[in-house]
């Protein structure tokens, strides 16, 4: 008998954790089987020292177009209960809060559910064929997987606002220029290209583990507290075997070899 492929798959690759949304016929609508799928292979990279870096994706060119209608079932006769919204938005947390660099790669479409997976990434990357749109206004919602909390973070309220309300595709050179996205892929090889950048992370020093979270916590709290969580995570770092490596190296005119730590 045979077993249907997983709607999300999960690779290692030169410590690089391939979280890939394989439903290439619906264009990698999420199902609820996705957003499950999303937080087992999050919470099993948490405890998986091997994997240095992850990299989000979709399946043939296309990141994802939103939640698959099919998500809400007979909720919309019954109501939508707040436990079953936090369920879905806990499959897009678990990666921002993974202490290992994670990257969006976002071919096509990145629409609704999409873009809000995209920006609870750590960094976006986007080939020329992307298309990102806040697309809940045209379904009478708002976007209530953490969008209204990570956009405006991200590129500012009236920015944030604005996609939101008109519901408009930005291409991946407006990504770029508004900060949605950071990092420009090829358009030919853009999945090699995005690993490629991945492996060059998951091969860093520790500090990679510490920056990411830092960075996210210290926009909430007052300079004081900034600094001083600033200065405890150096501490850390400067007591660890990387940077030993990283001075020895210098020294010894080669590339330093991290573990990671």
């Amino acid at each position: 008998m045979s077993t249907a492929a997983p709607v999300v798959s999960y690779e290692v690759v030169d410590r690089v954790a391939h979280v890939t949304i394989d439903r290439p016929e619906k264009r990698n609508a999420m199902s609820l089987e996705v957003f499950d799928l999303l937080t087992e292979h999050a919470e099993r990279i948490a405890e998986s020292p091997e994997v240095g870096a992850v990299l989000v994706r979709g399946r043939d060119g296309v990141f994802s177009s939103g939640i698959d209608v099919s998500v809400f079932g007979d909720q919309v006769e019954n109501g939508v209960e707040a436990a079953f919204i936090a369920r879905l938005q806990r499959a897009f947390t678990v990666y921002e809060e993974l202490d290992v660099p994670t990257i969006a790669a976002i071919e096509g479409y990145c629409f609704g559910g999409g873009i809000q997976l995209a920006i609870a990434c750590h960094v976006r990357a986007v080939a020329p064929s992307a298309q990102l749109s806040v697309m809940e206004a045209k379904w009478g919602l708002i976007p209530d997987l953490g969008g209204t909390w990570r956009l405006p973070r991200l590129i500012g309220l009236g920015r944030a606002t604005e996609m939101t309300l008109s519901a408009r595709q930005v291409d991946a050179e407006e990504a770029l220029a508004m900060g949605l996205a950071e990092i420009a892929l090829p358009a030919q090889g853009a999945t090699e290209a995005a690993h490629e950048l991945a492996a060059r992370l998951a091969a860093g020093p520790g500090a990679l583990r510490r920056a990411p979270r830092l960075l996210r916590e210290n926009l909430e709290r007052d300079r004081t507290d900034a600094l001083a969580a600033e200065a405890a995570a150096q501490q850390q770092c400067l007591a660890g075997p990387d940077f030993v490596e990283a001075v020895t190296a210098q020294l010894q005119g080669r590339e330093p070899s991290f573990q990671g730590s």
